[in-house]
């Protein structure tokens, strides 16, 4: 009995010898007990590497977020760069080449020549060819002006030679005042059409045409004649039914000059006072019609 019995063991422990080599061969060689710890390593390494890639991936999101935002900052930059640049290419516009013979009175007051593109912008406009005046007369005026949001503005005139001066003079003491100017733009603007531009409120001087309801000239068709805010400043003519007609029609509410209302023209106004210093006679003065928006040098 006790033979069988061992006998039994020896097979036993034979067997378990062989499946031990067999399964060592099969793990490449390695004890159950060193392929646990290598397992372990391996998956210790793989937990390190993915917390390695993690944690590089997390880097490159805060890199790419950082460039982002630096994107952002330089588009935001570039955007408000822009902004001023459109905005400062509202106030600072001249004659894409200056004239030698420019006549600078202060910064962006100024006067010169009219320019070969200035006078195609003007002929078959305001300027007509004619044997009274030519475009070497007239002179292109650089003014700025305060508009009726107190925004600082330039506007473009031409008028006479024989009173460029006075203009850029006048103009400058009235943006230096604050006094409030509407719209300062050529009449070629609104097709060299005198009602449009007074409806529009614009401040303007060379326009070649007549007087209204006559065969006369104007003084603006010679440069010497500017109409400032006329919608505010209008033509009046007395009919002889004792009836009247506003020019431009809309302006009739600013008939009445005894009325209080602002941007009117009167003895009191500083534009009044200083185109009076300066020669110019208004047309407020008439006795035949009334231009309150007129002031002309004889």
């Amino acid at each position: 009995m006790k033979k069988s019995v061992l006998k039994e063991f020896a097979l036993l422990l034979g067997l378990i010898v062989i499946i031990s080599i067999v399964a060592r061969v099969m793990n490449g060689g390695e004890t159950l007990e060193e392929y646990g710890l290598k397992k372990a390593s391996a998956q210790e390494s793989s937990e390190k590497a993915s917390s390695q890639e993690s944690s590089s991936a997390t880097e490159s999101a805060v890199v790419a977020g950082s460039e982002s935002s630096s994107d952002e900052v330089i588009a935001n930059d570039e955007t408000v760069d822009t902004e001023i640049a459109a905005e400062a290419a509202t106030v600072e516009i001249e004659t894409p080449t200056p004239s030698p013979e420019r006549v600078t009175f202060m910064e962006n007051f100024y006067y010169e020549p009219l320019s070969d593109e200035v006078i195609a912008r003007i002929t078959g406009i305001s300027y007509v060819e004619n044997d009274n005046i030519s475009p070497d007369e007239l002179r292109f005026c650089s003014l700025l002006y305060n508009d009726f949001q107190g925004n600082t503005q330039i506007g473009e005139m031409i008028c006479n030679r024989k009173i460029a001066d006075d203009v850029v003079e006048i103009f400058y003491e009235l943006y230096k005042n604050g006094y409030q100017i509407e719209s300062i733009k050529l009449i070629d603007e609104f097709g060299g059409d005198d009602t449009a531009s007074m409806e529009a409120n614009n401040t303007s001087c060379f326009n070649y045409r007549v007087v209204e309801g006559t065969t006369r000239l104007s003084n603006h068709a010679y440069g010497l004649a500017i109409d400032l805010n006329p919608f505010y400043n209008p033509y009046i003519t007395y009919n002889k039914d004792g009836t009247t007609k506003v020019s431009p029609e809309g302006s009739r509410q600013y008939e009445d000059r005894s009325a209080a209302f602002p941007y009117k023209i009167d003895e009191n106004d500083l534009a009044y006072k200083l185109f009076k210093q300066h020669g110019f006679t208004w047309g407020g003065d008439w006795n035949s019609a009334k231009d309150y928006q007129h002031f002309e040098r004889p």
